[in-house]
């Protein structure tokens, strides 16, 4: 008896240790050039580099303002003082929530493929619910385990809950709690509508679990569709009554799906089986409108890129000649390469790298921007401006250093206008020299605004579409006034890819509920829809002439290269004003009563920044345990014989909240002998 009970008690020690790697997170260090402050909150311990104070003092604001209405459906935090950090230097936007020890970190830098809702809003609410989320999951039946096991213990909290319902439930709360959100992005939903409506419909383990022979996105969308539905049907408060039950009755197997079937009568299976019914009528109804413009049009594209068997992606077209387009192609058995083809004849010209921006052909280069890491700091890095030489064949790194984003040329091919954001949070669009990549000249933004694309008009003037607190805008810089002129407002309906052409700007969007193509008269400012797609069309180019149009067009089997005829196009007048409303999303924002990019910024926040000394805060122990198992074969998956991680003895942890050193003390028994370990490592 004694031995089973034994063995009963290494198996539970073993999926301890194993689920809790998920919780060690090394998420790199900054440059040791950086001095840091700190500003305590009612709520938070926010951690910056000297320099951005203004960028730290939004973060704070936002942190504290959304706070009090992130619970309302799932449960107030007992825990304060959440530690922050905020990486300015890193290009890789991004944010991640981590326990182990528990810690926010946010990349201040926004990527171009942002929609209509500001990075710093965003990141707030969608990584702010991850703490109430975790949070929420340590309680009851797992809060005795802290005093065994420290911070791990939210790695054992979280073992069954799925990380759709994680990613899923926080994009819910992003869409929520805005205006914007992925929630309401038409591209967000597409693959999952074009699979449903056009292709074969996929089970839920092939959605969530993936495929390597089929596209299956990924489960932020799959989680934000379960979830919000759920709250849809079974009301907002329904995933704070399934993870209070999960942390009563963590032993019922499947706990997370048992807890739900509790308060709904289904599991996840029917979940999922309810939420893709419902969905499928919407997008039927959708789909029927499409069918009768296309019917009323009469005409389809002509698709010059192929029709693949397995999904392939060819994007950002640029047209060479009559026969000739170049363009990005991507799919799931090869990596990302720069391809042109000539009289339906494909041809690979250069493997590329990890492209952030689109393309931009001009005088036999193709531009486009690439992150660049740095070969010493993780949160340190690049965004450079790149060419290939069609004449020469080889690739050029024109700004090797830079932090530059979304190229565009201007008429004659010598200057690229290009999007800039400093470390300190300042927006501005920088001119460079296309012959030695210097820069010629820089531009502020009214608002300070984020310059997500531009594109040269006429005189040369730089039109830009900006994001700021109240949405997208298009802007017309005149280069000689230096005075900004507005062209539209979009609100929170998101643009991108302008284009212009002979007095027109061209762009796309999501305005009706699927991305297309849209023509803006500069003259009379008056927008016309000029693609009907089935699923969505992106990046609109166009010859001297005008007497085609190219795009990509959605399919679920990815994106294709398509070319229309001017009279094939639609010429429906287009209202910004009256964007198309997703059922689930506008749902979920009635339950909240709240909206973070209508409401009032508090400035009664007390920002009292202090300095924050490495040495000091070298050791931040987090987590210990009755056994042992060696944390950086786990952190570095070193380990393939699991049977062997956990062993008799005890240990200690420690991370510091900079991520520069991380250490383990502890001893354990094993072969019959005493051993002790003691590492440290310091990365900063």
């Amino acid at each position: 008896m004694l031995k089973l009970s034994c063995k009963y008690l290494f198996f539970i020690l073993l999926f301890i240790s194993v689920n809790i790697q998920a919780q060690f997170v090394n998420y790199g260090s900054d440059p040791a050039r950086f001095k840091w402050n700190i500003v305590r909150t009612q709520h938070y311990k926010l951690i910056y580099p000297h320099g951005i104070d203004s960028t730290a003092r939004r973060y704070a604001t936002l942190l504290e303002t959304v706070y009090p209405y992130l619970g309302k459906t799932i449960g107030t935090p007992q825990r304060n003082a959440f530690p922050v950090i905020l990486h300015p230097a890193n290009m890789l936007s991004n944010g991640m929530v981590a326990w182990a020890p528990r810690r926010m970190e946010l990349i201040t830098t926004p990527p171009t493929g942002l929609y209509a809702q500001s990075w710093d809003k965003q990141l707030v609410i969608h990584e702010s619910r991850h703490v109430f989320q975790t949070d929420k999951l340590t309680r009851r039946i797992f809060s005795p385990l802290y005093y065994a096991i420290g911070e791990q213990v939210a790695g054992v909290a979280g073992f069954a809950v799925p990380k759709w319902f994680f990613e899923g439930d926080a994009v819910t709360t992003e869409t929520a709690l805005s205006s914007s959100g992925r929630g309401r992005q038409p591209e967000f939903n597409m693959i999952y509508r074009a699979q449903t409506i056009s292709g074969k419909p996929y089970t839920f383990d092939k959605w969530f679990l993936g495929s390597y022979k089929d596209y299956t996105g990924n489960f932020y969308t799959l989680g934000y569709y379960l979830t919000a539905y759920a709250r849809y049907r079974y009301g907002k408060d329904i995933w704070d009554k399934v993870t209070n039950r999960y942390t009563r009755h963590a032993y019922l197997i499947p706990p997370f799906s048992h807890s739900l079937n509790h308060y709904t009568g289904i599991g996840t299976t029917g979940l999922f089986e309810q939420t893709f019914s419902f969905l499928k009528s919407e997008w039927e109804k959708q789909d029927s409108l499409y069918m009768m413009t296309r019917k009323a049009n009469g005409h389809d594209p002509v698709y010059i890129s192929p029709e693949t068997k397995q999904y392939t992606s060819y994007q950002y077209p640029q047209i060479v000649d009559d026969s000739t387009v170049i363009a990005v192609k991507a799919s799931l058995q090869d990596i990302t390469s720069l391809i042109v083809i000539k009289n339906g004849k494909e041809e690979r010209l250069s493997y590329t790298g990890r492209i952030n921006s689109r393309i931009a052909l001009k005088d036999n280069r193709i531009y486009w921007t690439e992150y660049v890491p740095d070969i010493r700091w993780t949160h340190e890095n690049y965004s450079a401006i790149k060419y290939y030489d069609l004449d020469t064949r080889r690739t050029v790194t024109l700004t090797p250093r830079g932090r530059y984003l979304s190229p565009s040329l201007d008429a004659e091919g010598r200057t690229i206008a290009v999007s800039h954001v400093s470390e300190s949070g300042i927006n501005q669009i920088v001119l460079i020299d296309t012959d030695n990549g210097m820069e010629i000249a820089r531009y502020d933004i009214p608002g300070n605004a984020f310059v997500k694309e531009t594109t040269f008009g006429g005189n040369g003037n730089i039109i830009a579409v900006t994001l700021g607190d109240d949405g997208i805008r298009i802007r017309q810089l005149d280069r000689e006034t230096n005075l900004w002129k507005e062209w539209l407002h979009s609100a929170y309906v998101t643009i991108t890819a302008p284009l212009w052409h002979n007095g027109k700007l061209f762009f796309e969007s999501g305005l009706d509920g699927t991305n297309n193509i849209y023509c803006l008269d500069t003259k009379t400012l008056q927008c016309r829809q000029l693609t009907a797609a089935r699923f969505g069309a992106f990046s609109p180019a166009l010859p001297a002439d005008g007497k085609r149009l190219l795009y990509t067009d959605y399919q679920a089997k990815g994106y294709r290269i398509a070319s229309v005829l001017p009279d094939s196009l639609t010429t429906d007048v287009a209202d910004f004003t009256r964007p198309y409303r997703f059922t689930l999303a506008e749902a979920v924002s009635r339950q909240e009563q709240f909206n973070l990019d209508t409401v009032e910024l508090s400035s009664s926040i007390e920002f009292n920044p202090k300095p924050y000394h490495r040495l000091p805060h070298l050791f931040k122990v987090h987590s210990w345990a009755p056994f042992f198992y060696d944390a950086s074969d786990l952190l570095d998956l070193q380990t393939d014989d699991l049977t062997t991680v956990v062993k008799p003895g005890a240990m200690i942890l420690s991370q510091n909240t900079l991520n520069t050193a991380m250490a383990q003390l502890g001893w354990y028994y094993t072969e019959g002998r005493h051993h002790g370990k003691l590492a440290f490592t310091y990365m900063g």
